[in-house]
């Protein structure tokens, strides 16, 4: 049954972002330690002096998605409020990380941990609040969630985290090949992007004592979406504005990822001229351009927005199917559509 008083997914964000950010702040804590003021820094809440600034903490889509999905199952987000904090802390985890990796100078208008931490100690922090996010989990128990329920949370969870460094390993692996296929893609993003989203819906159904058919089907919402989400970041990295994304144009092109676009235009009549020119690693502005018109060339931008499309539905079949009712299926609509729509 779903209980939320009004239909719109403002109305939840506006109750519910205060309480995350506060179970946050209290699983993190105020040590002055240098890798907790680091999480802190990472997460917007302080300046690298460790001042407190407001700097943007990021959509929050997964934590607001685990409180969605508790709500229209019938229970009360306020019980799962702890589920949704470890979830975002797990998301920001994988950010810490990610810099790292992709070595990124900034994130949301600010330069990242490892730029001035160093490589190892950034890990470090990425480490600390990876731990912190699960340890945050036993924090269910204090709000009256029973201990079956707790244990296959973090169970989700736990099975979460490894998808995500499954599809990380995936994309990494990408980078130095020219042959990826749509359906090693598909694997990669189911891990990377679409397992952070399956496991808050399919979290927040289960704290709310939903049957399995109904976690399931909140689950395979989450995959969906989640991959449609990855489609439309695709297509941003390639042609959104810069100024709303904050990268610069071609991104994705001048670092030569295997994105969903790029893959289909490899396979394409004028595939061969991509690999060729994918096989420069030192591009310039020039090159990027040249390799956006050879992707639009081959229609990847509309196949990779058809496929963001496609996926939505299945996400809301997957739900209908499992006998949800309208008034929920029309809120997870709403959901599903700020993902698709975005232009950041």
């Amino acid at each position: 049954m779903t209980t939320l008083p009004t239909n719109r997914l403002d109305d939840l964000g506006a109750r519910y972002r205060p309480l995350v950010h506060q179970e946050m702040r209290a699983v993190i804590g105020d040590a002055p330690d240098g890798m907790y003021a680091w999480m802190r820094y990472h997460l917007g809440w302080e300046d690298r002096a460790g001042r407190p600034v407001t700097a943007s903490p990021g959509k929050m889509l997964r934590p607001l998605a685990l409180l969605l999905a508790t709500e229209l199952c019938g229970g009360r987000a306020e019980q799962s409020v702890s589920a949704a904090a470890a979830v975002e802390l797990i998301h920001n985890f994988s950010l810490l990380h990610d810099d790292v990796e992709d070595a990124s100078d900034t994130r949301r208008g600010r330069e990242t941990v490892w730029t001035f931490a160093g490589v190892a100690q950034a890990i470090n922090a990425g480490d600390g609040m990876f731990t912190l996010a699960h340890l945050g989990m036993y924090r269910l128990a204090a709000a009256g969630v029973g201990a079956d329920r707790m244990v296959a949370a973090s169970r989700e969870l736990h099975e979460a985290c490894l998808r995500l460094v499954e599809g990380q390993y995936l994309d990494i692996s990408f980078e130095q090949r020219s042959d990826v296929t749509l359906e090693e893609y598909l694997r990669m993003a189911e891990g990377k992007t679409a397992a952070m989203f399956a496991a808050p819906f399919a979290i927040g159904a289960l704290l709310a004592g939903a049957a399995p058919p109904v976690v399931d089907a909140y689950r395979e919402f989450g995959r969906r979406v989640g991959l449609a989400f990855q489609a439309v970041d695709d297509v941003l990295g390639i042609w959104g504005d810069p100024a709303v994304t904050g990268k610069p144009v071609g991104d994705d092109l001048a670092s030569r990822k295997m994105t969903y676009p790029v893959i289909v235009a490899l396979s394409g009549a004028g595939g061969e001229r991509l690999r060729a020119a994918y096989a420069d690693r030192s591009p310039s502005s020039a090159d990027v351009s040249a390799l956006r018109a050879l992707v639009e060339a081959a229609n990847a931008r509309a196949i990779t927005e058809e496929m963001a499309v496609v996926e939505e539905r299945a996400a809301l079949d997957a739900l209908r199917a499992a006998g949800v009712d309208e008034r929920a299926t029309g809120l997870c609509a709403e959901f599903a559509r700020i993902l698709v729509g975005r232009d950041s």
